[in-house]
């Protein structure tokens, strides 16, 4: 093992001692011996019982076996369907441990995975039988109203980023819930109720410091590594492991107009073919976006969920014909604040649900298309199904998608399709199915994908076709930052060389 790997040993020692009893206790481990890691060929090397004594010593955080009490904990990630055992969890406290993790990775050409909020629907934030770095106790974030800027560590999620700069009336466009991961948002791309508004999260992104695969922490902006700042935001982690995030924040104050507006899932037809006549005629201080849920009594409900980012008078005029369409069950837009909207969904996808979904991105939706979600809305399922159109375009679509590696820059929406239970069942394999079919009957008329909502299944060449005319540079940024390809649990780009 090369010596660099620890080349902080002592000072993390020490910092470990320092800490209270809490997160990151050494306490609790398990004893160490040589463990098999699970290669990127696909075989296994023994990582051998002193290099772990070596790197447990190292950390100001916490080094985790299979046999380590809070393991199965730690393991777990939102998407409850995923139930992968690593090696080696290694829970990081600082940008030294990254490293540390990083390094063994390397040497070893270990599996790797990297887990900030742990919300990445396909569960790529922990891998099988290979190294996991968990950042989420790295999960501070704060506010600098003078500056009108955000910083948060890896493991932070939304929530805290908006709690960090609403005391100020301050906000930056991302997400649209609290529990997901700001470091994964942020890499994919991010768009949230702001984002017609404002752009993408990686569009108010200042800055980015990261360890890259060869163990260096750098720090990416637009004069510092600026062609890491390019591939950072939108092409995920296949570059390094994010330590800090800079955000621009926007003064958007704390009141806003949102809400929801009800209607029978006997009216399909009818909301849908109104949603698809609207959307070209949208202002962008307008979020409309527009969903339909099929529950497991049979029935369900369609919604146009609104937010507008200007001032109430205005927004009460742009809504009131899209609150005259049809006959709703209820109409429940109101002022709220902005803390309180940017939560009221997380109670309805909840950590440890099963969760299977398909997702691209639309220019239009056709009639053809209604008549196939009609479809769908018509016959029932076994688990509960939706179908989530999420609007998108405005000041995201006026950049050049050459910009950043973001190259979704013509879509107005995305559309989410999947299905949710309860508890594993063995009839899972047959529910998944079921979405499968039903997607490929939607597939052909989307035109890329948000690579965040990617299941991994016929990866590979959805993630070329994704990035289109940037898929060439971001092979370049790979060849020159990870060319053994450590980093490949994601939208993977991959090497040449």
């Amino acid at each position: 093992m090369k010596r660099r790997a620890f080349v902080n040993s002592s000072l993390a020692a020490a910092v470990s001692a320092a800490l209270p009893n809490g997160v990151f206790a050494q306490a609790g481990s398990a004893v160490l011996g040589d463990i098999n890691l699970k290669t990127l060929d696909g075989g296994s090397k023994v990582l051998e019982k002193a290099v772990l004594k070596e790197l447990q010593a190292s950390l100001a955080g916490r080094l985790l076996l299979p046999t380590s009490e809070g393991y199965d904990d730690a393991r777990k990630v939102w998407n409850g369907m995923i139930d992968h055992k690593p090696a080696v969890i290694v829970q990081v406290a600082s940008v030294s441990d990254i490293q540390n993790a990083v390094n063994i990775a390397r040497d070893y050409r270990a599996l790797t995975s990297i887990k900030g909020g742990g919300h990445n629907v396909a569960g790529k934030a922990m891998c099988e039988g290979g190294i996991a770095i968990d950042c989420s106790g790295m999960n501070e974030a704060s506010c600098d109203p003078d500056t009108r800027t955000a910083t948060a560590q890896p493991g932070v999620l939304l929530g805290a980023v908006d709690r960090a700069t609403q005391p100020y009336g301050l906000a930056t466009p991302a997400g649209v819930v609290s529990h997901t991961g700001a470091a994964g948002l942020t890499l994919g791309g991010g768009f949230g109720k702001l984002s017609r508004t404002y752009g993408l999260t990686a569009d108010n992104v200042r800055g980015i410091e990261l360890v890259t695969p060869d163990g260096e922490h750098r720090r990416a902006t637009v004069s510092e590594n600026r062609d890491l700042f390019w591939g950072l935001r939108g092409a995920g982690h296949n570059f390094g492991v994010a330590t800090k995030f800079e955000y621009q924040c926007h003064e958007v104050g704390t009141d806003f107009l949102s809400g929801w507006i009800m209607y029978p899932l006997g009216s399909a037809r009818e909301i849908l073919t109104a949603y698809a006549e609207l959307l070209p005629a949208i202002p962008k201080a307008l979020q409309l976006s527009c969903n339909a849920i099929m529950m497991l009594n049979g029935k369900g409900f369609l919604t146009f969920s609104a937010f507008y980012a200007g001032s109430i008078a205005e927004g009460e005029k742009v809504l009131a014909p899209i609150r005259a369409i049809g006959k709703p069950i209820r109409d429940g837009i109101e002022v709220g604040k902005y803390l309180a909207i940017q939560s009221r969904t997380d109670r309805n996808i909840p950590w440890g649900d099963q969760y299977y979904q398909k997702a691209g991105m639309l220019t239009e939706i056709s009639p053809k298309m209604v008549d196939m979600l009609v479809d769908i809305t018509e016959n029932g399922s076994p688990f509960q199904t939706a179908i989530n159109f999420t609007q998108v375009g405005g000041v995201i679509n006026e950049i050049d998608p050459g910009a950043t590696a973001y190259p979704n820059r013509k879509a107005e929406m995305q559309l989410v399709f999947g299905g949710s239970w309860k508890e594993r069942t063995d009839k899972q394999d047959d529910y998944i199915a079921a979405i499968r079919r039903s997607w490929e009957s939607l597939l052909p008329y989307t035109d890329g994908v948000y690579i965040n909502n990617m299941m991994g299944d016929g990866a590979e060449d959805r993630v070329r076709r994704n990035f289109n005319t940037n898929y060439d540079r971001l092979v370049e940024l790979k060849n020159k930052y990870d060319p053994m390809n450590l980093l490949r649990l994601n939208a993977n780009i991959k090497p040449t060389v």
